[in-house]
């Protein structure tokens, strides 16, 4: 009779230490699935704010990571090829904005190419029917 005893308090402490490993786990894991590098607040961080020719580069770092997050946008919601095509050609105009900052062309006729393509990957997101928080936050 007293073995019976002793499995049962056996059995007991087995399995409040299963319970304690499992809280653990998935305490611990949640951590790690937390982030979500869409969200990531770079703008505040002083490795991304750069003087350049009266705020111009950080506009074209803002387009360049509009640009990506577009590309994934596009392959998420699954846009046709018409989409993927406008999407391409506006990358190759980015291209071309990024190396003409590079080699110092002129900034006010930049600045309004910056903002006319920003407006047009806008309107790709609009066509997407892109769910509200998936929007890229220009502000």
């Amino acid at each position: 009779m007293p073995y019976v005893e002793l499995y049962k308090q056996m059995e007991f402490a087995m399995k409040k230490l299963i319970l304690v490993i499992v809280l653990g786990l998935s305490l611990g894991s949640a951590s790690a699935f937390a982030y979500d590098s869409r969200y990531d607040n770079r703008d505040s961080r002083a490795e991304y704010v750069s003087p350049g020719r009266d705020g111009l580069q950080r506009r074209i770092d803002r387009l360049n990571r509009m640009l990506q997050h577009v590309h994934w946008e596009l392959s998420h919601y699954r846009g046709d090829w018409r989409l993927r095509r406008e999407v391409e050609r506006i990358s190759v105009e980015v291209n071309r904005v990024n190396w003409r900052y590079r080699h110092g062309f002129d900034s006010s006729r930049l600045r309004g190419h910056v903002d006319s393509l920003r407006a047009e990957l806008h309107q790709i997101e609009v066509r997407l029917h892109v769910r509200g928080g998936d929007y890229y936050r220009w502000d």
